[in-house]
């Protein structure tokens, strides 16, 4: 009797190790996935695709687009061998968000208890700022020339966006690739990052930025997803680095 139960404990440790090795064989040939880069449209239709995501950045190249002197913007997205830093609504219009566009550049309106006094608040609709501005804001995000993981490296660059001109000469981004295994694209981490922009201490909040989703092709250039907007830096900054 010992030795049938001895017997029988060999087979059935033999049965679950020959099981186990099966279970492991099974899932050694796996299937390899690759992060598909290709968006295999333009980048305007990939905004319009995503409404989700890019319905401020789209509302507010409508709103610049209404008057002629601007119709350059909505024009640039459209252009081809250049490289966009697409705002994200968290980036511009999303009010719960401590760092967006319409949190931070305040605006005045109508104060709700007393509608006759002017009151500081968040902004709520593009109409509340001038074309001039939101203009230059969407040129700053368009960057001249095709920037990514292929032509950048680990050496900062200044590049000239389409804001760029004989009088704005500060309208340039700072561009690298970190030097560690992930080669993280990072974009105005320059020396002398001004810490507090419009009364607002910005310090921790505006380093080390990083797209949130770098290196999209479109059919007409290449989208980085920016969770930040970007302000430009001054002709002393750019001096010093």
């Amino acid at each position: 009797m010992r030795y049938l139960n001895e017997c029988i404990a060999v087979i059935i440790s033999a049965i679950i190790l020959c099981t186990g090795c099966s279970k492991l064989q099974q899932g050694y040939d796996y299937e390899k996935s690759f992060y598909n880069t290709e968006l295999n449209m333009s980048v305007m239709d990939f905004m319009k695709s995503r409404p989700d995501a890019f319905s401020g950045m789209l509302a507010a190249i409508e709103y610049v687009d209404q008057d002629p002197k601007f119709k350059d913007v909505k024009e640039l997205y459209a252009s081809s061998g250049n490289t966009f830093l697409l705002l994200h609504n968290n980036a511009l219009t999303n009010l719960e968000d401590g760092n967006s566009y319409w949190v931070i550049n305040t605006v005045l309106g109508p104060d709700p208890a007393n509608p006759g006094n002017m009151i500081t608040m968040r902004g709520s609709d593009w109409s509340q700022y001038s074309r001039d501005t939101i203009a230059n804001l969407l040129r700053y995000h368009v960057v001249k020339g095709i920037q990514t993981y292929s032509t950048l490296n680990s050496k900062p660059r200044w590049v000239e966006t389409f804001a760029y001109s004989t009088v704005n000469d500060s309208a340039k981004v700072y561009l690298y690739l970190e030097n560690v295994r992930e080669a993280n694209l990072r974009i105005n981490n320059y020396v002398g990052v001004p810490t507090v922009y419009k009364s607002t201490n910005i310090a921790a909040n505006w380093v080390n930025i990083a797209p949130r989703t770098p290196d999209l092709h479109a059919t007409n250039g290449v989208v980085h997803i920016m969770g930040r907007w970007l302000f430009q830096p001054t002709r002393q900054a750019i001096k010093n680095n």
